[in-house]
């Protein structure tokens, strides 16, 4: 899930945008963007979103595949609307999000199924699927079941979720018939269990140690792929304990690490604010703890 860059005044920067895009190609790790959460999406205009896709996938350009999400739509009609949209402006595939109406409102299995069923007959595209519990609900994996079984479009299903029981169970479910992915820090066990993707958003700050992780896994060198997981759930640690401590969103840590390794991460949009001296000096100390310039290759 890539990071949006914009400039100090709000305003999308295409040029950083353009940078970040090509670092990720060049560790050979892919570019979703403008998701909800990490890419801001639900700061942005549906023209926004479908111009960076469009960015994403020209500089792309068929090495990697552009999946582009939107704004966690929850009518049908503004999701097929989007998926063609999307697909004119060069996206491979859509990611397609439950209908997620707010006030946790929880939809009942009719529901998803007619949503679903009229957004999948719609669309033509490769459709990959999302099972998160941070809409405030699950997909119910019948539901799920149905749709993998049904569409043929459904390439993925993405899993996230805070009990690894819930998770190995979905993956042990779901691996043998489509690709299952699931977070970065979760892949030691979900890899054992069937995933064989990750759709995270720690790459956007570690594609090189994200990509190594993938790699070592999937050519069975545990040994390897070990020494990687603990610097990755290091660095993780070391993000996850700066945000709490110092009460700044991830996609803003993102965004302040990236400049501070004098990479193109640009700033946050409002409502965002940026980090103060003494919270981005921690920030550095942190960088420098994990080793994260020499891992990237950047010093």
């Amino acid at each position: 899930m890539g990071l949006t860059p914009f400039n100090h005044d709000g305003t999308l920067d295409e040029g950083a945008l353009r940078e970040h895009v090509r670092w990720m190609l060049r560790e050979d790790v892919g570019f979703w963007p403008a998701s909800p959460a990490t890419g801001e999406g639900s700061q942005m205009t549906d023209t926004e979103i479908l111009r960076v896709v469009e960015i994403a996938a020209e500089e792309a350009a068929g090495r990697s595949p552009v999946v582009a999400g939107n704004r966690e739509f929850p009518t049908a009609a503004q999701n097929i609307r989007f998926a063609a949209e999307a697909v004119e402006r060069g996206a491979d595939a859509v990611q397609l999000y439950p209908p997620t109406l707010g006030h946790s409102f929880v939809p009942n299995t009719a529901m998803f199924q007619a949503f679903y069923d009229e957004v999948l007959s719609a669309v033509d595209a490769p459709v990959v699927l999302s099972s998160n519990f941070m809409t405030g609900f699950e997909v119910p994996a019948s539901v799920l079941d149905r749709l993998v079984t049904v569409h043929p479009q459904v390439v993925g299903v993405f899993k996230h979720h805070p009990d690894q029981h819930n998770v190995a169970d979905f993956v042990a479910r779901f691996a043998p018939r489509t690709t299952v992915l699931t977070m970065t820090q979760r892949l030691m066990f979900s890899h054992s269990v069937g995933a064989t993707a990750e759709l995270d958003n720690l790459q956007n700050v570690a594609p090189r140690l994200c990509r190594a992780l993938h790699d070592e896994l999937h050519r069975g060198d545990l040994a390897a792929a070990g020494e990687t997981y603990r610097t990755v759930t290091r660095l993780w640690s070391g993000i996850s304990g700066f945000s709490a401590g110092h009460a700044v969103p991830r996609v803003v840590v993102y965004k302040a690490m990236l400049r501070l390794m004098g990479l193109p991460g640009g700033h946050a949009r409002k409502p965002y604010l940026e980090p103060g001296e003494d919270a981005l000096k921690a920030l550095a100390d942190m960088i420098d703890a994990v080793g994260l310039r020499e891992i990237e290759g950047l010093k």
